[in-house]
């Protein structure tokens, strides 16, 4: 629980994925007041929705704004719960985990998902260094990781933690 409350203060792209997975967690008890549980909730397509327009809400626009402050460019960025077939053009959030599965991978911020308690899940795309994906679906608890955005240009990577 104490690592759960330092992550709250934390800034930067760990403390965005915070914000937004707190506002997601926020919503549990008024669906569940409606009479919907959280494992209905995650079969319902417009739940997608929700989720990917808070991201877009919460968590794009802080990374755009810097980008266009920093570098006066706005790169692609893979939309919430999305997996991508290559990310040699995209701009990504970064997974660093405590554990890392795949050592040859850079992990890629796919979406949150519910395992043993609601959003305690990241659901991540390995890639190499290139782009291409060498494994998806691949699922890291919550508490174990922290985040960085890296945007990508044709003369390497720039990272922002």
């Amino acid at each position: 629980m104490n690592e759960e409350k330092s992550r709250k203060n934390i800034g930067g792209v760990t403390g965005l994925l915070s914000i937004f997975r707190d506002s997601l967690l926020a919503l549990i008890p008024y669906f569940e007041r409606s009479g919907i549980t959280l494992k209905q909730l995650e079969e319902i397509d417009l739940f997608d929705n929700i989720c990917e327009s808070l991201f877009e809400i919460l968590v794009l626009p802080k990374i755009e704004t810097y980008m266009e402050k920093k570098h006066n460019f706005v790169p692609p960025l893979p939309k919430y719960g999305f997996h991508y077939k290559d990310y040699s053009k995209n701009s990504y959030i970064e997974v660093i985990p405590d554990n890392v599965e795949f050592t040859a991978g850079i992990y890629v911020f796919v979406l949150f998902k519910s395992n043993k308690s609601p959003f305690d899940t990241v659901v991540c795309d390995v890639i190499d260094d290139r782009g291409k994906v060498l494994k998806r679906e691949v699922e890291i608890p919550y508490s174990e990781a922290i985040y960085r955005f890296r945007f990508k240009l044709a003369e390497g990577d720039i990272i922002l933690s």
